[in-house]
């Protein structure tokens, strides 16, 4: 429901749960990208089913290329944001964060 709140992201809001419960910044961010596993692979799983059923064809090769890049990209990413926490913390994301809430309610309201 937070998500909805501009500003914040799913995210953040487990990594900020994760602080409250006593996590350290790292084993929160941990937490918060492994929670994303399960919906990740379900929504692809749901795509391939629909690119399954389609009367249109497919270029499953690229398909996987795709998959492996997004794959590789992602836990560079990861692996590359959990250094950075280490060592400069939250407070450039928490600015940021808020920073663009306030734009994207000035914009759209």
């Amino acid at each position: 429901m937070l998500a909805l709140v501009p500003g914040t992201s799913r995210s953040g809001v487990t990594i900020m749960m994760g602080l409250a419960l006593g996590l350290t910044r790292t084993a929160a961010a941990r937490f918060s990208f492994l929670l994303s596993i399960p919906v990740i692979l379900l929504a692809g799983l749901l795509k391939v089913l629909e690119l399954c059923q389609s009367s249109e064809p497919v270029s499953w090769g690229h398909l996987l290329v795709g998959t492996g890049v997004a794959f590789v990209s992602a836990y560079l990413c990861i692996g590359w944001f959990l250094r950075v926490l280490d060592k400069i913390g939250l407070m450039p994301f928490v600015i940021y964060r808020l920073l663009l809430g306030v734009i994207l309610l000035a914009f759209f309201v």
